[in-house]
């Protein structure tokens, strides 16, 4: 299979982990099976509320008709029905679970739900002999003037000795978390004054993400890099030719069936920013991941 990692890529990657020098970047396909993806979720409300247009899949846009229609409560309390009930995570094959299983330092994800600081509260580290439970700190981009000037310390303000751990991970919400529905960048409007707000005001993100969004390498999992939303974003994160964004950074993708010219340029085209590819699930990947890594750590 094309773009598979050779064992010295893995050992590689297994040093960068181990060194707290890789950041994962998630997207909503680490719920998959849990809670409905943007996409399905669009046409849903969609179908529901006579969206007129035809990019009935595209989720800021169609939150951006809702939003005219319904109003900006309506359509934050909707979503926030849409993620209260996740399914229950298979046995043994959960990737958040996987994910929190690993000793990262600073997990970022777009997604607006809190299962990955469950599964991060439900794991432990290994330390020696002994296991200590992981405690990880939350925040979101403070994309908006109302966030910016709310008296809501983020947890490096609250805590100026704090410094993302194994232990102790940060997890940030790029497009801001349920629980605080005022931070949530859902309709396209929200999208582009976030990608304004990022790149004027750069306390929006906090360093430590800012250093692994710019210092790499980041480990995309579930995370299209196709999305034309998600690109805008990473530029405005990563600077305008992306820097050291990609160097030496991993693309976890579904493997495109039957279509060999869109593996071949996909390959090519992410090869031309320094992304590998690896052609899997999020599940397949992590579980091996996870498997090389008690390997070499038992």
């Amino acid at each position: 299979m094309p773009s598979q990692l050779t064992d010295a890529e893995w050992s590689q990657l297994l040093s960068r982990i181990e060194r707290g020098e890789c950041t994962p970047f998630l997207g909503p396909g680490v719920a998959l099976g849990r809670l409905p993806l943007p996409g399905d979720l669009a046409m849903r409300w969609a179908d529901e509320y006579q969206y007129p247009l035809e990019d009935r899949w595209n989720l800021p846009r169609v939150a951006q008709y809702l939003e005219l229609e319904k109003g900006p409560r309506w359509l934050r309390e909707e979503l926030a029905k849409a993620l209260a009930d996740p399914t229950a995570a298979e046995p043994g094959g959960d990737v958040l679970q996987l994910l929190a299983e690993l000793p990262f330092t600073t997990y970022i994800t777009t997604g607006y739900d809190d299962l990955l600081a469950q599964a991060l509260r439900a794991a432990q580290v290994r330390r020696d002999d002994r296991r200590t439970p992981r405690k990880p700190r939350l925040d979101f981009c403070r994309w908006h003037e109302t966030l910016r000037s709310a008296a809501m310390p983020t947890p490096f303000e609250a805590d100026p000795h704090y410094q993302p751990s194994a232990d102790e991970p940060f997890v940030f919400h790029l497009l801001g978390q349920a629980a605080f529905p005022q931070s949530l960048a859902l309709t396209e409007t929200d999208h582009y004054d976030l990608f304004v707000a990022t790149a004027r005001h750069p306390n929006t993100v906090p360093p430590s993400v800012h250093r692994a969004l710019r210092g790499g390498p980041l480990l995309f999992i579930g995370q299209p890099l196709t999305d034309a939303n998600f690109r805008a974003l990473a530029r405005s994160l990563g600077g305008a030719y992306y820097g050291g964004l990609q160097d030496g950074t991993l693309s976890v993708h579904v493997r495109p069936e039957g279509n060999d010219a869109a593996i071949r340029y996909l390959e090519r085209h992410f090869a031309e920013q320094r992304i590998k590819l690896y052609w899997g699930t999020p599940l397949e990947f992590l579980q091996e991941l996870r498997e090389r890594w008690l390997r070499d750590h038992e």
